[in-house]
């Protein structure tokens, strides 16, 4: 009896979690307001909300939100709504702005990182960055799939002393011809989805469901073929 009271207890906090992680996504008049006012530095503002953990000056860690708008189309083959990261002001699309409801798609869990960067436009079209790390650098447990660079702007107490000039970029196309074989400060993440939708990226649509998302965000590799300009990272 006690155990089936914990899991129902369990499952009623969990429902509740999820709920006001939602609902604080409304909130849009408190995009980046602290505590959730860390910045990358870089185009990722647009659609991020994160807390920053320090410790003796140390990043430890940074918890928060994706943010999506849906377009209002509906995914022919999973009949889910069809959502996307916003672009930020530049497009007509910030949060904060009263006309734009950006709402949490995903809950983030990052714990700070290096990477190699690889390449941006691929076969598949201008998709995340690929970046290249040790599989011993991967935190476990976990379901860390999602690498992400800082800028010198970012609130990250590395931003000053650790960031190469080649990944000082806003854009991921901007790392392309100019940060192959560079090693760049940033974040892995693990996400976990809040709802079901079909997620577009560069034209891609995913569908997804809650909890644990190793799809949509998934840009690690940890070895490459033995190309012109890349080098392993042992």
């Amino acid at each position: 009896m006690n155990k089936i009271r914990y899991r129902f207890t369990s499952i009623y906090f969990l429902t509740i979690f999820f709920f006001i992680a939602w609902s604080f996504a409304a909130l849009a008049d408190d995009f980046h307001d602290a505590p959730y006012d860390f910045f990358f530095g870089n185009h990722i503002d647009t659609h991020q909300e994160t807390k920053l953990k320090i410790k003796n000056n140390n990043p430890v860690s940074l918890k928060g939100f994706f943010y999506i708008i849906f377009t209002g189309d509906t995914d022919t083959v999973s009949g889910l709504p069809i959502a996307r990261h916003p672009r930020g002001a530049g497009h007509d699309e910030e949060c904060g702005a009263d006309d734009i409801d950006c709402v949490a798609g995903w809950l983030i869990d990052a714990v700070p990182a290096k990477a190699k960067f690889l390449f941006h436009s691929g076969v598949n079209g201008n998709d995340h960055p690929v970046w290249m790390v040790n599989r011993v650098d991967i935190p476990q447990p976990g379901s860390f799939t999602h690498f992400h660079w800082i800028t010198t702007t970012s609130s990250d107490p590395r931003a000053a002393t650790d960031v190469p000039a080649e990944c000082d970029v806003e854009m991921a196309s901007e790392l392309d011809n100019n940060a192959e074989n560079v090693v760049c400060p940033g974040w892995l993440m693990q996400i976990k989805a809040i709802k079901k939708f079909a997620f577009d990226h560069g034209g891609e649509i995913v569908p997804v469901s809650p909890g644990i998302d190793n799809a949509t965000h998934l840009n690690l590799v940890t070895n490459y073929a033995g190309v012109p300009g890349i080098t392993s990272t042992r």
